[in-house]
């Protein structure tokens, strides 16, 4: 593949005429939002309609698309998702992968006007970040209990995607781990290559989603940590 540079017009071009058409369907699911006191399958295949959209939009005007390895390794049933988070891309993507995965996501997303009422809708739970352990446990509990109804969670365990600090793994994933008592898949992904962090340019090219070999259940929280260091530092 041809990387083409930061500094082409052709793709400010493509980029510019991206976000005013992912911002014209925007407003164009807007009024399909009363949905949102439909029941929530209702509102997750409004939201998937939106997903695969927007990804259409991404290939047709950026040239920007994507490949998936390692399906395989990606269980039916219940599972902690563990991805590297490199960009806005992946949530938009790997909730259409995992089909409606219970998300872990910042706490004030759910106070959003728009965001937040979807957001609680389709069951994502609020990270706390200031640390207050028995919001984490409540949040954890709420986790559990979702997945024992059949639901795969998806965590970000980095917690930012800020290129500085994204391959450190906060602790609280193994404390997950241990609750929910289900295999953690590890996913690694190079969309920041083409999303950059704090930038509108959306470079053309193919994004890599590689689904990693599963941890198993038991392991002791050290075990988890250094293996999650370990798979999210990997290269795609």
């Amino acid at each position: 593949m041809t990387q083409v540079s930061d500094n082409s017009a052709w793709v400010g071009l493509r980029s510019l005429l991206f976000h005013l058409a992912s911002g014209l369907v925007t407003l164009g699911f807007l009024l399909l939002y009363p949905l949102i006191l439909a029941p929530q399958p209702w509102v997750w295949a409004v939201l998937r309609c939106y997903i695969l959209v927007q990804l259409w939009l991404l290939r047709v005007i950026c040239g920007l698309s994507y490949r998936v390895e390692g399906l395989e390794y990606l269980p039916d049933g219940p599972c902690i998702i563990a991805a590297r988070h490199e960009a806005m891309w992946e949530t938009l993507f790997l909730p259409l992968l995992l089909d409606n995965p219970v998300v872990f996501l910042k706490d004030e997303i759910l106070r959003y006007p728009l965001a937040g009422p979807v957001a609680r809708k389709l069951d994502h739970i609020g990270v706390d970040r200031s640390g207050a352990l028995d919001r984490a446990k409540a949040a954890f509990e709420r986790a559990r209990g979702l997945a024992q109804a059949g639901r795969r969670v998806l965590i970000f365990p980095n917690g930012t995607r800020d290129p500085a600090h994204r391959l450190r793994v906060q602790s609280g994933v193994a404390v997950l781990y241990r609750m929910l008592k289900l295999p953690c898949i590890p996913v690694v992904l190079d969309s920041g290559d083409y999303w950059v962090y704090h930038r509108w340019l959306r470079r053309p090219g193919v994004i890599t989603v590689r689904v990693l070999p599963p941890i198993p259940v038991g392991l002791r929280s050290s075990q988890v940590l250094a293996r999650l260091e370990s798979d999210l530092a990997q290269p795609v």
